[in-house]
């Protein structure tokens, strides 16, 4: 490798230990703690199967990325593979739907953590959301090092809290009259809104386990990319199920399920009807440092994949500079933040319409590049092609559930519409620079 070549390559500091956490902090998030109680009241106790099928969306998807990133090797992220096995406009328009999604969720976890913070800091709020991102954007200009060192300590205390939430659950089912039979059949029996109920549900909770793949954008940072990717692809899944339906199980059995709140932590609810004691003031911490991590893991995700991007040229070549010592993407993780701003900005000054319709378009993109990620995987590698059709299949049946639904039926609408703004877009770019490099030969 040539000193000029080095220069412009990013830093290899991370370790498996890293990537391990990464690979689990990127997918426990709020979205367990606090948006489990919407699936709950959408499926009741049915919404064990809605975990169970999206675990395996999960588990498929990731496999899917092993296998595109064994044989593609060299091309960088699973963005960049896609473009390599299906060709720049797929490309193109699966770089900037995953880099909307992740800039909105950001926007989103930065009004959480301010909501979460807004209490116990005299603050202005918009003061403390600007300090929020504006910590988080620090570490990750330091080093990727920094970055992965914060988010194995997010993710160890996520995983700790699900850990000793289920012990303190088998805890309570021995040692308590809990009415367990009641309590999960007791109202309504297991399918209480109706046969197909639990496939209302699989939209929020699929959309709760996203982030796996920020493990393999990390991995490439890490000293033997194929061999951490292969690991974390292989494991995380199943870990991830595991701790799913485990705590939610619990839940299910120890508090009636009719009792969930919507956007109210059903761990809370549960830990706070057994008078445990300090559950209000651990639950806070715990679902701050998964909103943290989720800020984390994001402008680490969004940053790496507009650089590639900047370098393929669907991004301004701007954000393609490489800071040389630290080897890290320092304008592109600025701009990212900057983006992330503007939307958690845009829940104030545009809540009805822009922040509405950003919001609105993350299930459809969530699907999309999740269906880009198994096409790719088809095209590159054919054997064991059953996996790739049946998360097809799966990923299929999920979008018609969220045509079931009339909120998810509009959130489908908006995106697909976005989707064909954006490949429209991607359309008249690579028109044009076809067109410019014909010119110059």
């Amino acid at each position: 490798m040539n000193s000029q070549t080095s220069k412009t390559e990013l830093a290899q500091s991370l370790r498996p230990r890293h990537i391990t956490m990464i690979s689990l902090g990127g997918v426990i998030g709020a979205g367990l703690f606090i948006g489990s109680s919407g699936a709950i009241l959408t499926a009741g106790p049915s919404v064990l199967i809605s975990y169970f099928l999206s675990g395996l969306i999960v588990f498929l998807v990731n496999i899917m990325l092993r296998d595109i990133a064994l044989h593609a090797p060299g091309h960088g992220s699973f963005i960049s593979q896609i473009c390599h096995a299906l060709g720049p406009l797929p490309g193109f328009v699966a770089g900037w739907v995953y880099w909307v999604v992740w800039v909105t969720t950001l926007g989103v976890e930065v009004i959480a953590s301010a909501s979460l913070l807004a209490p116990y800091v005299p603050l202005p709020y918009a003061v403390i959301e600007i300090a929020i991102l504006g910590v988080m954007t620090a570490i990750n200009l330091l080093s990727v090092k920094n970055y992965g060192e914060c988010e194995y300590w997010f993710a160890l205390i996520k995983v700790i809290a699900i850990c000793i939430f289920v012990a303190l659950g088998i805890g309570l089912l021995g040692t308590s009259s809990v009415p367990v039979k009641d309590n999960v059949l007791g109202h309504g029996g297991f399918m209480p809104l109706g046969a197909f109920a639990f496939l209302a549900a699989v939209p929020t909770v699929l959309f709760s386990m996203t982030g796996s793949e920020i493990a393999t954008i990390a991995a490439l940072e890490s000293d033997s990319p194929d061999r951490n990717i292969a690991r974390v692809t292989r494991t995380v899944a199943l870990r991830l199920l595991v701790f799913y339906l485990s705590s939610i199980s619990l839940i299910l059995c120890l508090i009636p399920w009719s009792d969930a709140v919507r956007g109210v932590s059903p761990f809370l609810m549960t830990l706070q009807h057994f008078h445990v004691p300090y559950a209000s003031t651990v639950m806070t911490v715990v679902i701050l440092s998964a909103t943290l991590s989720t800020l984390n893991s994001g402008l680490y995700a969004t940053s790496r994949v507009v650089y590639e991007m900047a370098r393929r040229g669907d991004a301004p070549r701007a954000l393609q500079v490489m800071s040389p010592k630290a080897h890290l993407p320092r304008r592109a993780v600025l701009a990212s933040s900057a983006v992330a701003l503007i939307v958690s900005a845009t829940a104030v000054l545009s809540p009805g319409i822009v922040f509405a319709f950003l919001v609105a378009t993350t299930g459809a993109f969530i699907m999309f590049y999740n269906i880009m990620i198994v096409c790719a995987r088809l095209r590159l590698y054919q054997t064991g092609a059953w996996k790739g059709w049946l998360a097809i299949f799966l990923l299929a049946a999920v979008l018609l559930s969220m045509l079931l639904v009339p909120e998810t039926r509009h959130e489908l609408a908006v995106g697909t519409a976005a989707l064909v703004l954006i490949t429209l877009g991607g359309w008249i770019k690579l028109s044009r620079t076809h067109v410019a490099a014909g010119a110059g030969e």
